[in-house]
């Protein structure tokens, strides 16, 4: 028999649509086959969430990630108190939801560190709340990317079913881009996306990278930087065996990776490739974390406030995350 992944499920920002969006997920229960699953947080926060939405389930619930047997069959709370139900107000950005956010984040890496889950899948947080609640990074990657002791040039991709994008800057204000657009970030992401796309199970990748100028710099008449920087380090990926093609058009390379099969895209900045992801399947998207040591995994949306508490949200792309975190582990434990 085949040994199954163990997944670290969070719950996400509680003053968000993260508590109810996994309550729906367990509704599903053909998913719980897929893993061992451990819903790492506060269970007073997981019992909320079920009540928004109607449902009931009760799982065994531990102290310590020690005292779960090996051989437990079907989900488990473990139980990490960070925020009590009275202190949420849902649709709020909250330094107390920021805190139980980030909290509950570092326990779940030192967790991976210690080789106790083989992946984690969370919920939509908000990093200003998180900000406002003590966490010193700017983001959540800059977190994993610190513990984990990543190299530098690695990043998030958004999957969208068979369509995986991920792109060399991320959020840094659009004059800064330019600047940051070196040979070496073109060439690591290249490389990060391929071996992700080769880890879900896809042989040979097909990946186009976009330009950065209008009309991919017009031979060099709208901008140098597809001639100077981005062509050669798409040489430098082809002489490596990677199947990969561009500088294309920002606007047409949708278009292309449609017609002409390609699975990776490599954009050179966030809105890039963001606008059109979300245009194609806001609600279905997902963020993997590309180029850390165990699948990391969470929807491609936001905490949406606007519709927390409601018990109304769309739990597609969390589901999604959670398969798609769950078949990497499964993969990357298989290749050893």
């Amino acid at each position: 028999m085949e040994k199954k992944p163990v997944i670290g499920l969070l719950l996400g920002d509680p003053t968000g649509i993260g508590p109810e969006i996994i309550a729906k997920l367990f509704a599903r229960t053909e998913l719980y086959g897929m893993a061992h699953i451990i819903i790492i947080g506060d269970k007073r926060i997981f019992e909320m969430g079920q009540g928004v939405v109607g449902t009931e389930v009760s799982f065994p619930v531990f102290n310590q990630v020690g005292d779960i047997p090996p051989n437990t069959n079907g989900p488990v709370v473990l139980d990490y108190p960070t925020i009590a139900p009275e202190d949420v107000t849902y649709k709020k950005v909250s330094a107390k939801a920021g805190k139980a956010v980030y909290d509950t984040l570092e326990y779940a890496v030192s967790l991976a560190l210690d080789k106790k889950i083989d992946g984690i899948v969370f919920a939509p947080l908000h990093k200003e709340a998180m900000g406002l609640g003590g966490c010193p990074y700017h983001a959540e990657i800059d977190l994993f990317k610190d513990r984990f002791n990543c190299p530098d040039v690695l990043g998030e991709i958004n999957v969208l079913e068979d369509m995986w994008t991920t792109r060399v800057t991320s959020h840094v204000p659009i004059q800064e881009v330019s600047s940051l657009i070196t040979k070496e970030r073109v060439y690591g992401t290249i490389g990060y996306i391929n071996n992700e796309l080769k880890q879900f199970g896809i042989e040979a990748p097909k990946i186009a990278v976009t330009a950065l100028n209008p009309h991919a710099g017009e031979g060099g008449r709208c901008g140098t930087e597809e001639i100077n920087v981005i062509t050669p380090a798409i040489e430098q990926a082809k002489a490596d065996g990677i199947h990969v093609e561009g500088p294309f058009p920002a606007d047409t390379v949708f278009l292309r990776v449609k017609n002409e099969g390609f699975q990776g895209i490599v954009s050179m900045y966030h809105d890039q490739g963001q606008i059109a992801t979300k245009l194609l399947g806001f609600d279905k998207g997902v963020t993997l974390h590309g180029g850390m040591p165990i699948p990391i995994t969470t929807p491609a949306h936001g905490t949406a406030y606007g519709r927390a508490g409601e018990g109304r949200a769309n739990p597609e792309g969390m589901i999604r995350a959670f398969k798609i975190g769950c078949q990497l582990a499964e993969k990357r434990a298989k290749k050893g």
